[in-house]
């Protein structure tokens, strides 16, 4: 349908018009002969796809409206290829380098399997041509897949899983994977490695809001004693997720769940390990790592649900703890957890590391390694060191990482 539009409504949107500069000759050409000239096209809210050069003809003689032809409610894929289309047949052709542009730009728009035909026809080239031209726009998608599969794999998702959503063949992503799985990144140690039994880091890596973050330097040398790359690390208590960023710089795969995940933004499953082994987690793992909350230390900081483990009695958060391990020790040879001594009002301490050991002891479990873990800033005011002084008290500052094994 041809309507009169005011030269003002016309828009044009640079990233939906297929030219990198206009031709200075044909706009002049065009100024002698504005009433001979076709309609110009636009699409929904006069968006401009055909007739660049008419428009600004008919603005430089000073005309207020034009003759424009209106596609309607088009989307912006499709005012690109109905502009490309039409300056193929008539008027000012495209320049090479603009078809060039244009190729890369389409590419992966179009279906993988039609898209060279598709492309050559558009753009009146050779399928040869449109190879040429989208040889870095092929290699960045292939690029950008493999680093997907990579991301997905470390998932701990199947490599026939990866292909039907990549939609690439299982063999290769099995090519792709196996020149993957030997970075050298991966196989590095950690800055922060440690070489004694008392690992203490200079500072945390950053601030967070998640309350109970573990550092994670903690994770990294963990992860570097005691798993190779490709082994699947499980974290049921995964928190703000420092497990599953460090697990993936190191060329570990992790399957991480949290009773309520803290951010939408990580492959943070919803999942209370109290209730059994996630239907949806690897088989077995290498390393299952459990940060539980610390018991009164953590009462009402991540919720108040009372069946948060943080805000139970310690009789019930230890038969918590119990049911944990025996879940556990059914698809692992190898468990780490973290915890904190708690110090009540009066200066005793319950040492939970110890506590906890009980239901791993009776499975035939055995300590592998305790590692004391100091806290980087002082966990006491200075109200509880003048109490510790004068009542001869020692007040905690560190968290016990217990390592067991069959």
């Amino acid at each position: 349908m041809t309507e009169t539009l005011p030269i003002d409504a016309v828009r044009f949107v640079k990233e939906l018009y297929p030219r990198l500069r206009e031709d200075d000759a044909a706009i002049e050409r065009y100024r002698a002969a504005l009433d001979l000239l076709p309609p110009i096209v636009v699409a929904k809210d006069g968006v401009l796809v055909d007739g660049f050069h008419r428009w600004q003809a008919h603005r430089k003689e000073g005309r207020t409206e034009i003759a424009a032809e209106n596609l309607g409610d088009l989307t912006d894929v499709e005012i690109i290829r109905e502009s490309i289309r039409r300056n193929a047949s008539h008027g000012q052709q495209l320049a090479a380098k603009d078809k060039q542009r244009l190729a890369g730009q389409l590419w992966p728009t179009l279906d993988k399997a039609t898209r060279v035909a598709e492309l050559a026809e558009l753009l009146s080239v050779s399928e040869r041509t449109v190879r040429d031209w989208t040889k870095d726009a092929r290699k960045a998608e292939s690029d950008a897949q493999r680093a997907q599969a990579w991301d997905m794999w470390l998932n701990c998702l199947t490599q026939q899983a990866i292909a039907d959503e990549i939609g690439a063949d299982q063999t290769t992503i099995s090519e792709w994977l196996g020149k993957m799985a030997g970075l050298p990144e991966s196989l590095e140690p950690p800055e922060s490695r440690q070489h004694f039994d008392v690992w203490s880091f200079q500072s945390a890596a950053g601030e967070s809001s998640y309350f109970g973050k573990m550092p994670p330097q903690i994770v990294e040398n963990l992860l570097w004693f005691y798993t190779q790359p490709g082994d699947i690390v499980v974290d049921p208590f995964a928190g703000g997720g420092t497990t599953i960023d460090v697990a993936k710089a190191m060329g570990r795969r992790v399957w991480a769940s949290d009773r309520k995940p803290a951010t939408p933004t990580l492959p943070i499953h919803e999942h209370d390990i109290t209730n059994g082994w996630p239907d949806s987690a690897p088989n077995k793992a290498n390393l299952v790592l459990l940060d539980p909350p610390y018991w009164q230390q953590a009462k009402g900081r991540y919720s108040d649900d009372p069946e948060d483990m943080g805000n139970k009695t310690l009789e019930d958060f230890y038969a918590d703890w119990d049911a944990i391990a025996k879940i556990c020790v059914e698809r692992t040879d190898r468990i780490a957890y973290i915890i904190s001594p708690t110090q009540l009002e009066d200066g005793t301490v319950i040492d939970h590391a110890t506590d906890m050991l009980a239901p791993f002891i009776n499975e035939g479990w055995a300590v592998e390694r305790r590692i004391i873990v100091p806290y980087n800033t002082q966990q006491a005011t200075g109200q509880q060191v003048t109490w510790a002084r004068e009542n001869k008290r020692l007040l905690k500052l560190y968290r016990d990482l217990v390592v067991l094994s069959r």
